[in-house]
């Protein structure tokens, strides 16, 4: 529980990190550091990515102690990962090739790409060893340094390149401060060829689709700045990395947990595994069903809370429409997604990735749009057709899908929550109007859940909890 609630408020941090930053820098000067920034994501996901899902794969405690050569080969698969960054930085400097962003640009987005491969690979270590509390401690010391360097940089310098920089300086220094809970006492001449490899094609497929997936975002920020501006870029960066960091965080804080029952259940039985996944996915869906209805309902509040100043003129429209690809974006992530890696079929990834990135590069070079909210359909119909690859090649295992009548008792309950959202969402101020269009769509959507049992998930799921003695105590307290 503590390794769900860490990733909650971590992804929290981040989404307030963004905006803090966004309203330091202004739009052009946030286009810069968004287009850099997504290139210091993008740069970590090459070289790291498989590094952390094969640590957290082949690493435990027994490892550490009758498999030393594990820690070995990953430690030194990490120096490979970033002397390749580093390399392909100084590349850049001897070519004289800065892509508009300046030779300083270049360094510092090499510095944070590496920082974060040291914090994404010790976090992984800690999580394959179960040692929540330290890893709860190293992501809340990283947000802290991260948080305090990037927004006083924004706000006191208005320059992205020095947030770059000292945002890659605390990431550092956060891992360093905390390397002693990861410190394994192995040799690097342990380190075998053989396991490299092993780790390089357990993740490669899972790696490559999400490289097509950051270069999209690259991508088109980079035709957005190249066509209307960085003022332009800096506008649609801002509603598209809220929208994905709050719909994929909700969908990973439930995977986190929802996913290792799957693989306990499979290990039981087959028949075991596929239902565990049933519910899994109508779990998951259920949540984002509420999110849409929300968004649809409280986008205008939304937006006036969370938006800057100078972000507010396109902010909502922006969002309102990325949202429906972002959200089926995220159920490909973590309903269908998971499907493929219980069964071990995660070549098919790749390819969901690859045609995902060939729709919307093929369209924005062939059919240029006009404007940012041309290129924001662009990237929402590109991340809503992953869903529709991803669900062909789950065709075969549709064992794991859930009922049609179950996955519609959650949409009706979706539609019950827009029209009771309907007469709250102008209430003023802002803030107010949110909070109570969130309780009344929680309120019917739940009482809906309840109504129709979709799965027959929830009313038991009510049951154990109104049983469990804690609150079963209370209650008859005050009902007392």
């Amino acid at each position: 529980m503590l390794i769900v609630v860490t990733f909650i408020v971590n992804a929290a941090l981040n989404f307030l990190l963004g905006l803090a930053v966004a309203a330091g820098l202004g739009p052009e000067a946030y286009g810069r550091f968004s287009i850099a920034f997504a290139a210091a994501l993008t740069l970590a996901i090459l070289a790291f990515e498989w590094l952390r899902l094969s640590a957290t794969r082949f690493y435990s405690e027994d490892s550490r102690t009758h498999a030393p050569e594990t820690r070995a080969s990953l430690d030194a698969a990490y120096v490979l990962g970033a002397a390749l960054i580093a390399g392909l930085a100084l590349v850049f400097f001897a070519l004289g090739f800065d892509a508009g962003l300046g030779a300083p640009m270049i360094g510092a987005i090499a510095l944070l790409a590496i920082a974060n491969g040291v914090f994404d690979y010790h976090s992984a270590l800690l999580r394959a060893r179960f040692r929540n509390r330290a890893y709860a401690g190293l992501v809340l010391l990283k947000n802290m340094f991260a948080f305090s360097a990037m927004v006083g940089a924004a706000f006191w310098t208005k320059n992205p390149l020095v947030v770059m920089g000292v945002g890659g300086v605390g990431v550092a220094l956060a891992t360093l401060a905390l390397r002693g809970q990861t410190a394994d006492r192995v040799s690097p001449g342990l380190a075998r060829g053989g396991k490299v490899a092993l780790y390089l094609r357990y993740g490669a497929p899972i790696l490559l689709a999400n490289l097509f997936y950051q270069a999209i975002l690259l991508a088109n920020r980079g035709f957005v700045a190249s066509r209307l501006g960085f003022a332009e870029a800096g506008e649609l960066s801002l509603p598209t990395d809220v929208t994905l960091r709050l719909m994929l965080a909700v969908g990973a804080a439930l995977d986190i947990y929802l996913f290792q029952l799957a693989v306990r259940r499979k290990a039981e039985s087959e028949a075991a595994g596929q239902a565990q996944m049933r519910k899994n996915i109508l779990l998951i869906f259920a949540a984002y069903t509420l999110i849409c209805a929300g968004n649809m309902a409280a986008m205008t509040a939304f937006a006036a809370l969370v938006a800057p100043a100078k972000f507010a003129s396109s902010f909502g429209e922006l969002a309102f429409i990325l949202a429906p690809g972002v959200a089926l974006f995220g159920l490909a992530q973590f309903c269908l997604n998971p499907i493929l890696q219980l069964e071990g079929r995660t070549g098919g990834l790749f390819y969901a990735g690859l045609a995902c990135a060939a729709l919307d590069l093929g369209w924005l070079t062939l059919f240029p749009p006009a404007d940012m909210r041309g290129y924001a359909l662009v990237h929402s119909v590109s991340l809503a057709a992953s869903f529709v690859f991803t669900l062909g090649l789950t065709w075969r295992l549709r064992a794991c899908w859930p009922g049609l009548r179950d996955l519609a008792g959650v949409v009706v309950s979706g539609v019950c929550a827009s029209a009771a959202m309907f007469f709250t969402r102008d209430i003023q101020p802002a803030l107010l109007g949110l909070l109570l269009n969130a309780l009344v769509g929680a309120g019917v959507f739940g009482l809906a859940l309840l109504a129709l049992d979709p799965g027959g998930l929830f009313r038991p799921a009510l049951a154990r909890f109104v049983a469990f003695p804690p609150f079963r105590k209370r209650l008859f307290n005050r009902l007392g």
